[in-house]
């Protein structure tokens, strides 16, 4: 962004089939937890659902130990003097007390198993009722897993815990295909979208400590099918492995949108060279290689190709055997499309607007990129591969080349692979996912044994958010904070209340309700400011705490805390003075275009097509869609050669609801561009 666009900080980014409808145990606090034994006094052989009555025989009834199927005495063994079976008291007595002496062994060897398996079942109970947004306030009620998924209208979700450098747990939801009614179950297939890099990444880091790659040499040296094409950027520098796996490379195309189940699916090099059939344009430098971090999906389908003719093998057959087997991950496959015997397993995706996939999943021939079917306990293995590879116990992975993929690059935020958190002074690693119908989560810590998988069946990565944090908040992972409230002060009432300039073009108004403070960007929803102390605010919607003061010539001022300490200040303004935003959601249109005109003159950001767009897009996401609409027409007046612009404005009607104005933005961002594969789609959803 630049220097005038201020961008507020954002958040860092046994295996049964469970039912969501039962009530959970009563919810204790963090607090409770720690201070309550994690099992009652009862011994556990009493205590375990694990054993139970099985039923009655002619000689008695009959108890089972489950799931170790180890047989115990009938109670007709000692039932008299002389039992049906003629033993006599003496020897009755001698076996009961072997048996006694089985199950005094037994409790010692079992026991610690058993205690795990109650573990996570009252973990699994905090986890489904404890999800909450970004902030975590002590005393704030919580939602249920159930609740969530139906106010996201997402059918299924599929969870794999790690705890203590092992699996903990793993659970499904809901459902994977709403048409048949399929059940979510351990072994249903996700596409797992984007984390598909860091799979693939781990693979050629493989294929480099075995001398096969280098990471600084140019690729196109290794290439032969086909060639990054050469420009005054390459020429200057020329593009690496490194480069690839680190969206450093000034390669294009950010992402791909697959291919429908009747659609053709073109070649690695069609996707490479944008020809038909793909529906993506070509992967092309446009920028200094090494001058900037940008995603790009082309720099890993560009690796892709390298991987697989390097190694002389298919991708889906390289990725299989430097990976996937030997870590175990015998639910997962790359090959696109999904094999027929193994369609039964697969979930059917539900897009942002709650509708199907057509064909149930799309093919990804870009498969580094977006094109992994796996499971959630699968993916979990990768991580823990990751985890092990850190400390020097993996058999497949050199620690120095671990610590090399974790190794930040230029934003600091990501390395070979992987994106890089620091979650209040601790460090998480992973990546999310989104193909079309479906969005994954992996997060692992980097020194400790901890993290989790979810993958979903719908573009819906907020409830991902959720229920991670729920997760985080039950296992006390660190690095996670909860804030205890406070009163409001006095002075704080009186002297935070007013308009704060945010960038060029936005304001922050803050105002006093009820003895409350609330803040809002004007256009958006209005959000409760919680005071916890020592002049520090927050809100449960963002991460970054607000602190209310004086600038040096003492004038008033907002600042949100950054997680570095540093503040980011917005100074108060007068009442007499609109800011653009203000203009444009007002009834003064021309005073408003007129105003983000200087604002494009001054080259201010806060007037770019992408800020304008991001923005758009956001408030109708929020379902604002009044000031979504408001701000989405404005970008298409000062950019109106832009497909782009008029593509997120057809969006933006088409989530509100109107399907004539959607029809209409989106038949002009294809005259500005017949290629726009965003605008083709949403027209063949409505049936044009």
């Amino acid at each position: 962004t630049g220097a005038n666009a201020v961008v507020e900080p954002q958040r860092p980014a046994a295996s049964v089939a469970y039912d969501i409808s039962v009530k959970p145990p009563v919810r204790q606090s963090r607090r409770e937890r720690r201070q309550t034994p994690a099992a009652s006094s009862r011994p556990w052989w009493l205590r375990s659902s694990r054993f139970r009555k099985l039923g009655s025989s002619a000689s008695g009834t009959r108890t089972t130990c489950r799931p170790f199927g180890t047989r115990f005495l009938d109670s007709a063994d000692y039932a008299g003097d002389i039992s049906p079976r003629g033993y006599s008291m003496r020897t009755a007595n001698l076996t009961f007390q072997r048996a006694g002496a089985l199950i005094a062994a037994l409790a010692l060897t079992l026991s610690p198993l058993l205690h795990a398996a109650d573990d996570a079942d009252a973990h699994v109970a905090d986890v489904t009722h404890g999800l909450r947004p970004p902030v975590s306030i002590a005393g704030d009620a919580t939602w249920t897993l159930e609740e969530r998924m139906q106010h996201y209208g997402v059918p299924g979700v599929a969870i794999t815990v790690i705890d203590s450098g092992g699996i903990a747990w793993t659970r499904s939801f809901g459902l994977a295909d709403r048409e048949t009614g399929a059940k979510v179950t351990p072994d249903t297939l996700f596409q797992a979208g984007s984390v598909s890099k860091p799979v693939a990444a781990f693979v050629a880091m493989r294929m480099v400590q075995d001398g096969k790659l280098k990471l600084t040499e140019p690729v196109n040296n290794r290439l032969e099918d086909w060639q990054i094409p050469a420009n005054d950027y390459t020429r200057q520098v020329a593009v690496t492995l490194e480069h690839l796996l680190s969206h450093t490379g000034g390669l294009t195309v950010h992402g791909f949108g697959g291919y429908a189940a009747d659609a053709a699916v073109p070649t690695i090099r069609q996707v490479l060279d944008g020809t038909a059939p793909a529906n993506s344009p070509a992967v092309v430098v446009d920028a200094l290689p090494g001058s900037l971090w940008r995603y790009s999906g082309g720099g890993y389908t560009v690796a892709q190709l390298l991987m697989t003719e390097v190694s002389g093998k298919d991708f889906p057959a390289l990725m299989q055997s430097r990976a996937l087997k030997p870590i175990g991950m015998l639910s997962s496959t790359y090959t696109n499309p999904l094999p027929t015997d193994w369609l039964p397993r697969a979930a059917a995706g539900v897009l942002p607007d709650g509708t199907a996939v057509p064909g149930k999943r799309h093919t990804y021939p870009e498969m580094a990129a977006a094109g992994l079917w796996t499971t959630s306990a699968d993916l979990a293995l990768f991580g823990l591969e990751m985890q092990k590879a850190l400390r020097g116990q993996s058999k497949l992975l050199k620690q120095a080349t671990a610590r090399e993929m974790l190794k930040p690059r230029l934003d600091g935020n990501y390395g070979l692979g992987f994106g890089i958190a620091d979650v209040g002074g601790e460090r998480y690693f992973g990546h999310d996912g989104w193909d079309e119908g479906f969005c994954t989560r992996l997060t692992v810590h980097r020194d400790k044994g901890i993290g989790v998988v979810i993958m979903i069946n719908a573009n819906q990565p907020a409830l991902m958010d959720e229920l991670m944090r729920a997760v985080a908040y039950s296992y006390d992972w660190p690095g996670y904070a909860e804030y205890t409230p406070v009163g409001l002060s006095e002075s704080d009432g009186e002297t935070a209340p007013g308009r704060y300039r945010y960038n060029g073009e936005q304001v922050v108004k803050v105002v006093l309700e009820s003895g409350k403070l609330y803040m809002e960007y004007i256009g958006s929803a209005r959000i409760e400011l919680v005071p916890v102390g020592d002049g520090r605010f927050v809100r449960r919607e963002r991460v970054a705490p607000v602190t209310f003061g004086f600038d040096a010539d003492g004038n008033p001022e907002l600042a949100f805390e950054l997680p570095d300490g540093k503040f980011q200040r917005h100074p108060h303004l007068p009442d007499d003075q609109p800011m653009p935003r203000e203009l444009l959601l007002g009834s003064d249109w021309p005073s408003a275009v007129a105003a983000y005109r200087k604002l494009v003159e001054a080259k201010d950001e806060a007037a770019s097509e992408a800020y304008l767009n991001n923005e758009g897009l956001g408030l109708a996401e929020a379902g604002r869609f009044d000031a979504a609409i408001k701000v989405l027409r404005l970008n298409t007046e000062l950019y109106p050669d832009s497909a782009n612009t008029w593509d997120s404005l057809g969006q933006a009607y088409l989530q509100s609801g109107d399907e004539a104005k959607a029809r209409e933005f989106y038949q002009k961002a294809l005259a500005k561009d017949p290629s726009l594969a965003s605008a083709k789609a949403a027209l063949a959803r409505m049936g044009d």
